[in-house]
C-alpha cells in the first residue's frame, strides 16, 4: 500500500508533518496486517488529532481528513462498511465503498472501477455473482488510467482492494 502523497502548506489550516507521517504510517501497518505497534482502529481515527504548527510547512487539513475518513472505513472498529464476521468467518454485510474522484491528476477508470468493486461485494457478501472475484484476481487486476477526465482516486481503490482481499483469504 502507498503512502498517500499530501500537499505542503505554509499557511492556513495544517498539520504538523512529523505527527501526520506517523499516524498514516501506523494505519498503513495495520491495514497490511503488519506490527508496528498496536493496531489503529475506527475509533482511533475518529479521534485523532494532530499539532497546528506555529511557523513552518505542515500538511493540508483538508487531505488528511479526506484520507482519515477513507481510512476509517477499512480499519477495525470502523464504520458498517468493512463488515462482520459471519458464521463461517467471512464478511457479511459489505457495503460499496465511496471513493473520492480525481480530475487534474491520474485515477482510475470509474465504470471498470465500478463494475470490479460490485463483483468484489457480492462475492464477499455471499451473493450469486456470475464470475466470483478470488484474492488473485484482487492483487493483479489492472485499470485503465484516465488522465484530464474524471476517476477514481487510485490510493484509495488500491486500499480497498487490499482490505477486500483479506475480506477473501
Amino acid at each position: 500500500m502507498l503512502k498517500p502523497a499530501f500537499g505542503v502548506r505554509r499557511l492556513g489550516q495544517r498539520y504538523d508533518r512529523g505527527e501526520v507521517d506517523a499516524f498514516v504510517d501506523r494505519i498503513i501497518a495495520t491495514a497490511e496486517r503488519r506490527s508496528v505497534g498496536p493496531d489503529v482502529t475506527g475509533d482511533d481515527v475518529r479521534n485523532a488529532a494532530f499539532s497546528t504548527p506555529l511557523f513552518g510547512p505542515g500538511y493540508p487539513v483538508e487531505e488528511v481528513d479526506t484520507f482519515l475518513a477513507e481510512a476509517e472505513r477499512w480499519l477495525p472498529g470502523g464504520p458498517s462498511t468493512t463488515g462482520t464476521p459471519d458464521a463461517r468467518g467471512g464478511t457479511a454485510g459489505v457495503s460499496a465503498p465511496q471513493f473520492s474522484t480525481v480530475r487534474w491528476r491520474e485515477g482510475y477508470a470509474i465504470e471498470e472501477v465500478d463494475e470490479f468493486v460490485e463483483r468484489v461485494l457480492a462475492t464477499a457478501n455471499g451473493l450469486p455473482v456470475s464470475r466470483p472475484v478470488t484474492t488473485a484476481e484482487i492483487r493483479n487486476v489492472q485499470f485503465s488510467p484516465v488522465r484530464l477526465a474524471e476517476g477514481y482516486d487510485i490510493e484509495e481503490v488500491d486500499m480497498f482492494l487490499d482490505t477486500a482481499e483479506g475480506w477473501l483469504a
